[in-house]
């Protein structure tokens, strides 16, 4: 029985999970709690081992949930990170500010160190929740301190640009509000030039594609904003690295197109 045991504590370490701390709830969505979280504690090399609660979701049924933590106790002090992992254990998303969270490789591995905390007490993340499919969301302090954490898990409607609609004129604001999310726009009907205004935190980028077979397309990004449309069929913004995603706010994963007859400087 040891050695099932032995190995079982390897196998959940190597998952970056571990046999605590033990459940302390669930979070329904739609709701709120305040948790207690434990203080850091000091670690060899000068890392620190974060003072953990964790709380099962289970969502009712399909759609986005938008869960935040915003300390109660620290406030401006307050060191949090979220962690949300699915029934296997994978991690799915990590907090690292306000306007954005990441998944791997562009947080850090979940070990002593902290990385990306910031002393914004505030911190949220968004998925796609399944009914009937559990998370299980890790609530972690970094503070040397004890802190009470105001807990919510908040079902929301995504913004609904960029699923595969036509964009012929105009503009349009989309927002890229989950880790590895795609917006795709049909401009096949499209002339002009485009442009791409987005100031925040991701790697956003602006890909256009002469067809489904063209494997080098031409690249916007928030420096080099604008390009000629013809003779691209599709559209495709996303975080470079699929690692980034924010929420639908100015300043975080919100993005504007817009097509002109303006040449590009």
């Amino acid at each position: 029985m040891w050695r099932i045991l032995a190995l079982l504590s390897l196998f959940l370490a190597a998952c970056n999970l571990s046999l605590g701390p033990p459940l302390a709830g669930d979070l329904p969505v739609g709701e709120s709690l305040v948790a207690t979280l434990p203080p850091a504690q000091e670690a060899s090399g000068g890392s620190l081992r974060p003072g953990v609660a964790v709380f099962r979701l289970l969502p009712a049924q399909d759609g986005a949930v938008e869960v935040a933590a915003v300390s109660a106790g620290l406030e401006l002090s307050a060191r949090l990170r979220l962690v949300l992992l699915d029934e296997r254990g994978v991690v799915q998303a990590v907090s690292v500010a306000r306007n954005w969270f990441g998944a791997y490789p562009e947080v850090a591995p979940l070990g002593l160190r902290p990385q990306g905390i910031t002393t914004d007490p505030g911190v949220r993340l968004n998925f796609r929740g399944q009914a009937g499919q559990a998370y299980y969301l890790r609530v972690e302090n970094y503070a040397l301190a004890e802190d009470r954490v105001n807990l919510s898990a908040t079902g929301f409607v995504p913004n609904p640009s960029g699923k595969g609609e036509a964009l012929t004129s105009g503009s349009v604001q989309g927002a890229i509000e989950f880790v590895g999310e795609f917006d795709r726009y049909d401009v096949s009907g499209a002339g002009g030039y485009l442009r791409l205004a987005y100031a925040g935190p991701l790697d956003l980028v602006a890909l256009l594609y002469n067809g489904p077979d063209d494997l080098y397309p031409r690249a916007l990004d928030p420096v080099r904003n604008c390009a000629p449309l013809s003779p691209a069929t599709l559209l495709v913004v996303r975080d470079r690295g699929l690692a980034r995603a924010g929420f639908d706010e100015e300043g975080s994963g919100r993005y504007t197109l817009e097509l002109s007859s303006t040449p590009c400087p």
